[in-house]
């Protein structure tokens, strides 16, 4: 079709829409009728009339956004004279905002029904403007994330349940979805870092090494769940978190761990082996932790035991050990095949174990 008549179909189709996004803006909605037939069919007639209707969409989603940006730059400037420092004032006036301007995006979106055939790009487009004005009034923006942060650390303390401040949550990370990594994600993962570290001292001065393990093995599962339910939105925060836990809670505390082993082993305690095997064996940098502390107890002992002419027993303990609690990983078999064997003991093989 022509480009004047697609540029005067456009015309017509935002000269009912235009005014149309301003009553819903301003909640004028319940008391002026929009003609919403006329509005969807201008709309539609406009889309059609270009080989690629996908372009006019993309050109009429950036028409609404700048309709929208004076409003919604009005509407932060004016919550930012309002910042608060108590967590419990600012995110529910953030918060309220944030889903006011999703609920009228929406209803701009059921207004214009043809353009919600694309409906993602609507809705980044939504997200980006907001982040766009968010930004602008950066010191609310870091107030915010300060305080969403917070949030997440009660919840981890324990000072409030995830079934109060789910969707509370869900809402407010929503806002920050698609921004740069130093916006939310680093200073998330900063938080995390630093909560565990701390955790982990205070766990450390009042629990042995049965009760970190489970603590520790406790962690993962609930910050598994957590991205799950909350952090979702964060592909990135959720791929990277394990990581930040593992640090914090594992290899910082590698010599503890070590020690605690030899304990473990020593008493045959094979529910708590099992959980250091479960929790070193997420990754292959982690299980040479573990391999390295087995190597260790093994020369420790493989001597005396060597001396006393009890090798076997030895080996058949933690050979034992390993079929239930390693789940006869190969990493260990070797390492325990090997320390054996140049300590002077046959091991047998699994075909000549079967056998027997």
């Amino acid at each position: 079709m022509a480009p004047v008549v697609l540029a005067k179909y456009l015309a017509d189709a935002w000269e009912l829409l235009k005014p149309a996004v301003k009553i819903i803006l301003d909640d004028e909605y319940k008391s002026v009728d929009i003609p919403c037939t006329k509005i969807y069919m201008a709309v539609q007639r406009a889309c059609f009339a270009d080989a690629d209707p996908e372009t006019v969409q993309v050109h009429i989603f950036g028409l609404i956004e700048q309709e929208c940006e004076p409003h919604l730059a009005s509407v932060l400037q004016s919550l930012a004279k309002q910042i608060s420092d108590d967590p419990s004032v600012l995110l529910p006036l953030v918060h309220n905002c944030w889903l006011d301007f999703r609920r009228k995006m929406l209803f701009v979106s059921d207004l214009a029904m043809y353009v919600t055939c694309n409906e993602y790009t609507l809705w980044d487009g939504c997200q980006k403007l907001f982040h766009k004005q968010l930004s602008m009034t950066s010191q609310l923006q870091h107030q915010v994330i300060t305080a969403i942060l917070g949030l997440i650390t009660d919840e981890r303390s324990g000072k409030t349940t995830a079934n109060n401040t789910s969707d509370f949550l869900k809402n407010l990370m929503e806002m920050f979805l698609g921004l740069s990594r130093y916006v939310f994600e680093k200073p998330f993962l900063d938080s995390t870092s630093k909560f565990y570290s701390e955790q982990a001292e205070k766990i450390l001065q009042q629990s042995d090494i049965s009760n970190y393990l489970k603590y520790v093995e406790g962690v993962f599962h609930a910050e598994r769940k957590k991205c799950r339910e909350h952090y979702f939105f964060f592909a990135a925060c959720c791929l990277q978190l394990p990581r930040v836990l593992e640090r914090q809670l594992l290899v910082a505390h590698v010599s503890f761990l070590e020690e605690g082993f030899k304990l473990l082993m020593d008493e045959s305690l094979i529910d708590d082996l099992g959980r250091m095997y479960r929790l070193f064996s997420r990754e292959d940098y982690l299980l040479h932790y573990l391999d390295r502390s087995l190597k260790s107890y093994i020369l420790a002992k493989g001597e005396g035991a060597r001396q006393e002419g009890s090798l076997h027993e030895l080996h058949t303990s933690i050979d034992k050990i390993w079929r239930r609690c390693f789940f006869e990983d190969e990493l260990l078999d070797k390492t325990i095949r090997d320390f054996f064997e140049g300590m002077g003991l046959h091991v047998p093989g699994q075909w000549e174990c079967s056998e027997d």
